[in-house]
């Protein structure tokens, strides 16, 4: 299935599809106690990610879940299409619900975890995990236990209206998604830079910034329509003003680590510079 077929299949709605394998999965069969508290770990973490941008208290949930199939143990989860209101056509609902757009930073965290291969400086993964709601991080670290916990391979890959792509997190990005859920927030600034983008990574949430004058460093992208100003100003070869919050990060134990994450909270291209004639 191509990008476009799917969305206009699923509405431009989100699906995560999930096959677990490893040494405790035998014969396409897996435990079910910890299958569930998978499932329902990213279930409640989607859920309470979107109570949190549609401010809420209360809400429940409308993923949706394929029927399991074989193929070492395949799980989909799928935003539910929004019901259409009388009068409107099918064009209004091709636009990402909220639970579609929480099931795409949940599956980002869960890709970036992975992807550093447990580097304990990864900013990145700290700041993914800082930037979504306390109530999310139960279902998180439930997820990431039962994977831990049956030496689970998860892999497969996040469908949305922005393409496909990859997610793979196994016992090492559980363990090092579990150690960033237990960091803290000790404080929050907000800086403005300009300078160019140095390359983007959709998948993982991430992006590389050449601020005038400073070194580069990386900051998390949280959302999929930040990330994609991002690569299209990428694309175009803009240089940019970025508008960055600055946590400072604690982790835990004696001698907690104490680091500095950007996190982009707006983007726009700077003017061109005048032309003298």
């Amino acid at each position: 299935m191509t990008p476009v077929v799917f969305e206009l299949t699923n509405r431009a709605q989100s699906e995560l599809d999930l096959h677990l394998d490893g040494e405790t999965v035998r014969g396409h069969e897996a435990n079910a106690e910890s299958f569930a508290q998978f499932v329902r770990g990213v279930a409640d973490a989607t859920k309470e990610v979107a109570k949190h941008l549609m401010v809420r208290q209360r809400r429940s949930s409308t993923l949706r879940i394929l029927a399991p199939s074989p193929g070492s143990v395949r799980v989909v989860l799928r935003a539910a299409t929004p019901e259409e209101a009388a009068g409107r056509t099918a064009q209004n609902t091709r636009t990402p619900s909220v639970d579609s757009k929480s099931l795409d930073m949940v599956a980002v965290l869960l890709a970036r975890s992975e992807a550093e291969g447990g580097n304990i400086n990864d900013d990145v993964l700290s700041g993914l995990a800082a930037d979504l709601p306390q109530k999310a991080h139960a279902g998180l670290k439930r997820a990431a236990k039962a994977i831990d916990a049956q030496d689970w391979d998860v892999a497969g890959e996040l469908r949305s209206m922005h393409g496909f792509q990859p997610v793979h997190v196994g016992p090492v990005g559980a363990k090092a998604l579990l150690r960033v859920l237990d960091e803290r927030q000790e404080s929050s600034t907000s800086t403005t830079l300009s300078g160019a983008i140095d390359g983007t990574r959709r998948s993982i949430g991430a992006l590389w910034f050449t601020p005038d004058g400073a070194p580069a460093l990386e900051a998390v992208v949280p959302s999929p329509e930040l990330m994609e100003q991002a690569v299209q100003h990428d694309a175009a070869n803009q240089r940019v003003r970025a508008e960055f919050d600055v946590v400072i990060i604690v982790g835990k134990g004696a001698n907690p680590r104490r680091r500095q994450v950007y996190t982009l909270r707006s983007i726009e291209p700077l003017p061109d510079a005048p032309t003298l004639i």
